[in-house]
């Protein structure tokens, strides 16, 4: 993704909107920061409700400018945490409302993502304070949803942060609509033996979910002095937060396609007696292994399930294999990483882990998520053949195919 590129396409983001005047500044805050991270672009602010200006509002804004060529004329991002009414109805119908003839691409809600998973990892540290982590009870606070793929997500970030934070237990509770509510939680955790409980929300700024937060921990705590029980602030304007948003924002373009050619830049990795880290055993390795290993890598495996391929290379000693789920230390010492395991945020921490790391990561569930791609390849008359396109697999394919017959002609 070019620098040129990314300022050419507005950024629109997406908010929920708040009666709380201070939850409305601390997202407007969010937004400067992400305009710091954009400089050049123009990057618009809509709200579903409660504040202005709405998001068709903010759709016309910006697009309003644009010559429209069909290409891609803007970008929205939903400040939501995962896919629940907003983002499946009312988001898009703002969209329509205020493009006109623009085509505006939306990106995925923000979960799941290790670096929103590190930011409630900071608020619970604030909260723990003296407190040792191990001994300490959490109840996760999440918004609700009718919609069970997102509290299906809750529950999935709640057992990430207890072994990310080495939390004794990660209770899930929910404000609204959905159980268990914050009371029940807190009485299971009580009942489980805990005297020290820290109450996370998995909220992104200020308003009534993190009023009624306080206000029922508050409750609660009265009619249970025995327990000790400290509440974290919510995620807020943060840098996590404003380059995960970034992040949706270029995914989509690089998605689209939108650069003249493919955004990488092309070499040729000498792995030679090099350690190689694949995470999964399912078909993806067995298709990339044989491939990794004719280049002469040390190729180790990490999972918990091998398919018959990859056990199969595992049985002759071809390749070295950790049966368990994959650790971020796991990445240490590896010069290429394949995450290919079905879990998308299991691919995705280690991603992140390899960007710490310095080290270039191929995700095999989203490739515009990693910091490399596989090309499609061929050989023939002395020749290696590797085609990256605008993240389009079949067509890479298609084009290798006919370089393919040139070669052989």
């Amino acid at each position: 993704m070019t620098t040129q590129l990314v300022g050419d396409v507005p950024l629109i983001v997406a908010a929920h909107g708040s009666r709380d005047p201070e939850g409305v500044a601390v997202c407007r805050a969010l937004v400067e920061r992400v305009r710091a991270k954009l400089p050049g672009s123009k990057v618009t602010l809509g709200f579903v409700e409660l504040a202005e200006p709405s998001i068709a509002e903010a759709v016309a804004e910006a697009v309003a400018d644009r010559k429209i060529t069909g290409e891609v004329d803007a970008v929205l991002v939903p400040l939501m945490l995962a896919t629940g009414g907003h983002v499946r109805e009312d988001i898009p119908e703002s969209i329509d409302e205020g493009r006109g003839e623009a085509r505006v691409c939306y990106a995925a809600p923000l979960l799941p993502s290790p670096l929103l998973l590190g930011a409630l990892k900071r608020r619970v540290a604030e909260a723990l304070g003296d407190w040792r982590s191990k001994d300490t009870a959490c109840v996760l606070v999440g918004r609700g949803s009718l919609v069970t793929a997102a509290n299906a997500e809750h529950y999935r970030l709640a057992r990430s942060l207890m072994e990310e934070a080495e939390l004794g237990s990660v209770y899930p509770a929910f404000i609204q609509v959905s159980r268990p509510s914050i009371p029940e939680a807190l009485s299971a955790a009580k009942a489980s033996g805990a005297q020290r409980i820290v109450v996370a929300q998995h909220f992104l700024f200020p308003g009534k979910l993190r009023t009624w937060t306080f206000d029922q921990v508050g409750a609660w705590a009265e009619q249970h002095p025995d327990v000790e029980v400290r509440v974290a602030e919510v995620i807020g304007d943060c840098d996590e937060l404003a380059q995960l948003v970034v992040d949706r924002y270029t995914a989509e373009l690089d998605a689209e396609g939108v650069a003249d050619g493919a955004p990488g830049y092309m070499t040729s990795l000498s792995l030679v007696g090099r350690d190689v880290l694949v995470v999964g055993g399912g078909a993806v390795a067995a298709r990339r292994i044989p491939r990794l290993l004719a280049s002469g890598a040390k190729v180790r495996v990490v999972a918990p399930n091998l398919g018959i391929a990859v056990g199969r290379l595992a049985a002759s000693g071809a390749i070295a294999v950790e049966r368990r789920a994959v650790r971020a230390e796991d990445v240490a010492g590896a010069w290429y990483v394949l995450a290919a395991s079905n879990d998308p945020a299991v691919n995705e921490m280690v991603a992140a882990e390899a960007e710490r790391a310095h080290t270039f990561c191929v995700r095999a569930d989203n490739a515009v998520a990693g910091s490399a791609a596989t090309p499609a390849t061929a050989s023939a008359g002395g020749l290696t053949v590797a085609v990256v396109g605008d993240r389009n697999p079949r067509r890479s394919v298609r084009v290798r195919d006919e370089l393919l017959k040139v070669l052989q002609g």
